[in-house]
């Protein structure tokens, strides 16, 4: 299974982006200073270089993770480009699932497991006619993230409408009906002796 995201690969790129933040309020600092001379000037260059460098590394892991994931999908989308899913649609669909899961109760130990399959609706159109190439998906919530448990080749009508559903384990279903029945109260069931209190006065 290709991989979607990554609460590892997303801790390290949140890392560098705190490492490079980091360094540019060093060089703010340097900068600020009320002398300026050679060696700070050297600093500041130093510092620059460093920021570069955690740059490129921060871009390597970004493209590295994206393109084998565009790798996947252009197998199954073959020259199609125009209704399919692409690299940044389905990292982005993860996450939208993941807020899902979360906006819904489902505590995160319940989550893996969950599957998700998705399809995108079709063109607009005023004539009602025609069929687009379009990307069916699969994906699978794990420990650390989603992952793409397959992509194929789908066709999708004119003004159809998208196809999504979700399927998660007993354990996560229970949470989600706990999380929309948490203010929710059933009346017992009413007797001449037991009557609810509002219609008893």
């Amino acid at each position: 299974m290709k991989m979607i995201t990554s609460r590892k690969v997303e801790n390290k790129i949140l890392s560098l982006e705190a490492e490079i933040a980091r360094l540019k309020r060093k060089q703010i600092q340097i900068k600020e200073g009320l002398s300026w001379n050679e060696e700070k000037a050297q600093q500041v260059s130093d510092l620059e270089d460093e920021v570069r460098q955690v740059e490129l590394e921060k871009q390597c892991i970004e493209v590295r993770f994206v393109a084998e994931l565009a790798a996947a999908l252009s197998q199954a989308n073959g020259k199609a480009w125009a209704w399919t899913i692409s690299a940044e649609d389905l990292i982005e669909l993860a996450h939208e699932y993941e807020d899902h899961l979360d906006t819904h109760g489902v505590r995160v130990k319940n989550r893996p497991g969950a599957e998700v399959e998705f399809r995108p609706a079709g063109k607009v159109s005023r004539s009602q006619i025609g069929i687009s190439i379009t990307t069916r998906v699969v994906m699978r919530r794990v420990r650390d993230g989603w992952r793409l448990v397959y992509a194929k080749r789908d066709r999708c009508y004119a003004n159809q409408t998208e196809f999504k559903e979700i399927t998660v384990k007993p354990a996560a279903y229970e949470d989600m009906i706990r999380h929309a029945t948490r203010n929710v109260r059933v009346w017992k069931k009413a007797t001449p002796k037991n009557p609810p209190k509002d219609l008893a006065a």
